[in-house]
């Protein structure tokens, strides 16, 4: 059996296991995003005050690449707002699971 993949950064946790995905946050316990990674679908928008929005929603078509920036308006069922600078480290691990999941990154 695989080992869960597990990213962990302040008071997110995200997490893959068996092909799911996860997202937890520690100021929202009540409703975690959990979905097939396959469907996973992450925009980030730029907010003031060097911050950064990560809008988490479910991917219409499994072309679509699994992060990108967001360049209009999202629907997104859940939420994560972090320093501009940890984007990158987010980033990266997205692109280790679009690789895992044969998904674009954008």
């Amino acid at each position: 059996m695989t080992e869960p993949i597990v990213f962990e950064h302040a008071d997110v946790q995200l997490r893959v296991d068996r092909g799911v995905f996860e997202l937890f946050q520690r100021r929202n316990v009540i409703s975690p995003y959990r979905t097939p990674l396959a469907w996973v679908r992450v925009r980030a928008q730029a907010r003031k005050r060097g911050m950064i929005m990560l809008h988490f929603s479910y991917a219409e078509d499994p072309g679509q690449p699994i992060y990108a920036r967001l360049m209009s308006s999202v629907y997104s069922v859940a939420t994560v707002e972090i320093p501009m600078a940890d984007e990158p480290t987010y980033r990266a691990f997205f692109t280790d699971l679009a690789h895992l999941s044969n998904r674009p990154v954008a």
